[in-house]
């Protein structure tokens, strides 16, 4: 990118953000108490109001979707896929947004969320994958963006290497590509550390430090499990059945991300502990001439913690211009 690109995109967002700030005030989940990416937002309804409906899919599995937007905008469909043992309400802010410009589809993914864990065993990343093929084919969509986070994002990915014609472009928030997310590990050209994820406090006075991973839940919400699944007795099963397939899977080398043939960013925040900065590194460099965001000041739940310049960078991305996988500025 030649240096005077670069001074407009930060301009542009220097504006955005000044706007922002200027109009709405600071964000409705400022929390003076904790650091920005320590913040844990509360999920709000979509902006159809959460109306969706059933797909019973030809392996039995039925899956939860909901559709809306400007259904008949030129720009491509997006579709936004959430994180694993969530729902598709964790996109909320990001589905509102892109419907204001184009048709977006979520789908609960089987198992989690309002999608009920009957007729499979066991959860797998290329069944999600497949599952959302299957949604696409029947709403009858030839080609999508998807936006995903965390098991959305490898999810997207995983389309993408997968199902190259249907897939525009994939911005991937929060992606790992190895389980133990140990490749490559202390090889890391930009971290080295035990972890290889950072975080910081008010403890050590904002000084950075190696951190290890760990998943936090919110004490109330109103999109959990039991509120949201038609059969609740089997989120127990569910929120253990995840963290199983998180064990191994994903597993991909370069051979697999290179297959991708479309525009991707690799994105994460940069206090993420729950993924290693290393799986972002290395989703950038094996996807050929993919790009890479490292958000600021912002961890695992950055769609969430800082919307402004989230929202900002996704709509970004969809609207770029591309000769094949290379921006044409």
């Amino acid at each position: 990118m030649r240096a005077y690109n670069l001074v407009v995109i930060v301009e542009s967002i220097l504006l955005l953000s000044s706007t922002a700030i200027a109009a709405f005030g600071r964000s409705g989940v400022y929390n003076a108490s904790l650091p920005r990416w320590q913040w844990d937002p509360m999920l709000h309804p979509l902006a159809n109001g959460d109306r969706g409906q059933y797909l019973n899919l030809s392996s039995g599995v039925d899956v939860w979707y909901t559709s809306f937007g400007k259904i008949h905008s030129t720009k491509t469909p997006v579709l936004l896929l959430h994180g694993g043992i969530g729902n598709s309400n964790q996109m909320f802010n990001q589905a509102n947004y892109l419907a204001k410009t184009r048709r977006v589809i979520l789908q609960d993914t089987r198992g989690q969320g309002r999608s009920p864990f009957t007729n499979f065993d066991a959860f797998h990343y290329d069944d999600f994958a497949r599952d959302a093929l299957a949604l696409l084919d029947y709403l009858k969509i030839p080609k999508v963006a998807v936006v995903g986070w965390s098991d959305g994002a490898i999810t997207g990915l995983n389309m993408a290497m997968n199902y190259t014609s249907r897939i525009e472009r994939v911005f991937a928030h929060g992606a790992n590509v190895q389980a133990n997310q140990s490749i490559p590990g202390l090889n890391d050209p930009i971290i080295n550390s035990d972890s290889g994820s950072l975080d910081s406090d008010f403890h050590t006075n904002g000084t950075t430090y190696a951190a290890n991973g760990r998943v936090r839940k919110r004490a109330a919400d109103a999109y959990t499990c039991e509120s949201l699944k038609p059969m609740p007795e089997r989120c127990s099963a569910m929120e253990s059945g995840v963290p199983k397939m998180w064990s191994s899977e994903p597993n991909w080398g370069p051979e697999a991300l290179v297959k991708i043939k479309c525009p991707v960013w690799s994105v994460d925040g940069d206090h993420d502990v729950e993924v290693q900065r290393n799986q972002a590194d290395t989703i950038a460099a094996w996807i050929p001439f993919a790009g890479q965001l490292i958000l600021p000041q912002v961890g695992h739940q950055a769609l969430l913690q800082d919307v402004t310049f989230f929202n900002f960078a996704v709509g970004y991305f969809l609207d770029m211009e591309y000769d094949g996988v290379l921006p044409s500025y």
